[in-house]
């Protein structure tokens, strides 16, 4: 059963009955500069590092993190379409250059994987570091799933 669906149902359901409508604060923005679960002897603190633009050390670990998967899956993505390419150039060629060009092709790719793989890898390592950094277990990173990020990007 796929629970997402059965409580994206539920919520249209109720959107459409307007059980949302009468709400304490209907149409009113969002009050997000208060954090009801920090911890009130960091409230002053927290405060001032927003105010002059800082974030906390795990929260600017976990922006770079996300930047280098997002590089990652970037450089497998640009390589595919190379191969593609490479490929679709040799099509209906069978001379011995051309199926060298293939297997070198080929190898490039195997390639591409291989350091995409190494570099899930290592992203993993600061996942499990940047894990022990943050301060609720709310706000910790699932570990990468190479092959599933594989088979997402191809």
């Amino acid at each position: 059963m796929d629970f997402d669906r059965v409580i994206e149902e539920q919520l249209r359901k109720a959107r459409e009955a307007g059980k949302f409508d009468n709400l304490r604060g209907h149409g009113q923005p969002l009050r997000l500069a208060e954090n009801p679960f920090e911890d009130p002897s960091w409230q002053l603190a927290n405060e001032m590092l927003k105010k002059n633009g800082f974030r906390p050390e795990w929260l600017e670990e976990d922006v770079a993190l996300r930047d280098q998967l997002e590089q990652a899956r970037a450089a497998l993505l640009r390589s595919r379409e190379w191969q593609a390419a490479e490929l679709r150039a040799l099509a209906g060629r069978s001379d011995a250059r051309a199926i060298e060009q293939r297997c070198q092709v080929e190898q490039e790719w195997q390639l591409a994987q291989a350091r995409f793989r190494m570099r899930l890898t290592a992203l993993n390592k600061v996942i499990f570091d940047l894990n022990l950094k943050v301060p609720s277990t709310r706000l910790q990173r699932h570990k990468l799933d190479v092959d599933a990020e594989l088979r997402k990007l191809l």
